[in-house]
């Protein structure tokens, strides 16, 4: 749909699309000449317990903080991620205060991904701006 609309407005105009997306797909919006974008999705993913990661191919990785496989997990959400989430805390830790219904999880969860969609915009504006 972005697309298709994209092509019925302006282009010496900022561009504005409300209520997008996951990180690729702003990735890609961005890519295909939007402007501005917002989304309460970092922030209201993180607090039912989803983080985003980047693999090592550059593939962004959805993660379930609130899985068992996390349970004894000490390493970071994202081992190349600069945010204090990531420097501080281990997922078994994110893992064991979301289980144990500590708000704090919430808040270090949306911390995390709020920090991973700056770097993420950050990326492609480099890389589009040059």
């Amino acid at each position: 749909m972005i697309a298709r609309t994209l092509e019925w407005l302006p282009k010496d105009k900022p561009r504005y699309v409300m209520g997008v997306g996951y990180p690729d797909e702003i990735e890609e919006y961005a890519r295909m000449g939007v402007d501005m974008m917002d989304c309460v999705l970092p922030t209201r993913a993180g607090r039912h317990g989803l983080v985003f990661a980047r693999a090592e191919d550059g593939s962004i990785v959805r993660m379930n903080i609130k899985r068992k496989e996390y349970a004894e997990d000490s390493g970071p959400i994202d081992a190349t991620c600069g945010c204090m989430t990531c420097a501080r805390y281990s997922r078994a830790y994110l893992r064991h205060l979301f289980v144990a219904g500590e708000p704090l999880a919430l808040t270090l969860n949306s911390v995390h991904n709020l920090h991973f969609y700056l770097a993420t915009m950050e990326r492609v504006r480099a890389e589009l701006v040059g």
